[in-house]
């Protein structure tokens, strides 16, 4: 599993890039790939043991193109604090969708784990 800091993607009804209008209901995360979009993940947070399921509905944060991180061995590129754009980042590495956000028992930006669900 991969361990990175996840960050909530809020922006209830705005539109993912996969099309999908965001709601409060379906367990969904963003990753930073584009060929991620419509894979399954599963997710644990560290802090509270919770677990979560959930698909790739949006593309971010940050970045869209760092398969190395989401595919490779590889931390996050925006864990460098600047994105390929050169924006400065919160370091994330994972956006959580608020349902994810409250089966997690997340409280803050923090470290959780992650992995394809294959």
């Amino acid at each position: 599993m991969k361990t990175v800091k996840a960050t909530r993607e809020g922006l209830v009804g705005q539109l993912t890039a996969s099309g999908w209008r965001i709601d409060s209901h379906i367990p969904f995360v963003a990753l930073p790939s584009t060929k991620a979009l419509g894979m399954f993940v599963r997710l644990i947070n560290p802090a509270t043991a919770k677990k979560a399921f959930a698909i790739v509905m949006d593309v971010g944060p940050w970045n869209t193109h760092d398969d190395a991180y989401v595919f490779g061995e590889l931390q996050p590129q925006a864990e460098s604090g600047i994105d390929t754009s050169g924006r400065p980042t919160n370091r994330a590495g994972i956006d959580l969708g608020d349902k994810v956000w409250s089966q997690l028992g997340m409280l803050d930006n923090t470290d959780i784990q992650w992995e394809f669900i294959t």
